[in-house]
């Protein structure tokens, strides 16, 4: 009788918000910045082919883009500034994206950061889109999920977005600062959005939620 191998660990890009006790960050906040984070890695020139960056990130980014978001503080966060990665920041927000890899294989200042954390903000969904530009993101309200698995799901939005617009488009949005924001809207807005929105995000299941449950949208709005 054969003796079945076991199944590799899966690869992850895992993203680490800074959360400390004191006046910490929106759920809406974080989820922005995650979106930043990732499109930075992606971005940077250490991502690029011949980077070193570059085979990490190639066999990790494809159809089933699993991403892990983390909570950081104080010292913990600081030393989650050691691994490979990019730390983007917005009005003192700050999430850092680790350069993907299996979940086995960690770094170990990553990995004793803690996944599942208590709330953060109450949550009032909107029922009017806000007057913005850029890259707007909105998080579905048909089903709960934690402000980590919601950062996650913008970040999947933000990366789809900017790796499969137009390139004048992101052109634009890069002179412009990058611009991110990221909305709840109520049942009936969402609705509407799902009718016209470029990008959505469907989960793959591997935590919280069913898989194929519609988690994000994203869109530009090109006033920038």
């Amino acid at each position: 009788m054969e003796v079945a191998e076991p199944s590799e660990s899966p690869r992850a890009l895992q993203l680490a918000a800074r959360v400390e006790k004191m006046d910490p960050p929106t759920t809406a906040q974080i989820c922005a910045v995650a979106a930043l984070a990732t499109i930075e890695l992606l971005d940077d020139e250490r991502s690029h082919p011949g980077g070193e960056w570059y085979e990490a990130v190639a066999a990790w980014n494809g159809d089933r883009i699993r991403k892990i978001v983390r909570r950081g503080r104080a010292s913990a966060w600081r030393r989650a500034q050691e691994p490979d990665g990019v730390t983007a920041e917005r009005g003192g927000v700050e999430v850092r994206a680790f350069v993907p890899s299996r979940l086995d294989e960690a770094p170990e200042q990553l990995a004793k950061l803690q996944i599942q954390s208590s709330p953060l903000d109450e949550i009032e969904p909107i029922d009017v889109l806000p007057d913005v530009f850029g890259l707007v993101i909105a998080v579905t309200p048909m089903v709960e999920m934690s402000w980590g698995k919601q950062a996650a799901q913008c970040a999947h939005a933000g990366q789809w977005s900017w790796m499969r617009s137009d390139g004048e488009v992101v052109s634009r949005w890069d002179a412009a600062g990058r611009p991110i924001t990221v909305v709840h809207p109520d049942r009936r807005l969402w609705d509407a959005l799902c009718a016209s929105a470029p990008v959505q995000i469907h989960d793959g299941g591997f935590t919280e939620i069913p898989a194929g449950t519609k988690t994000a949208l994203a869109w530009w709005v090109e006033s920038f």
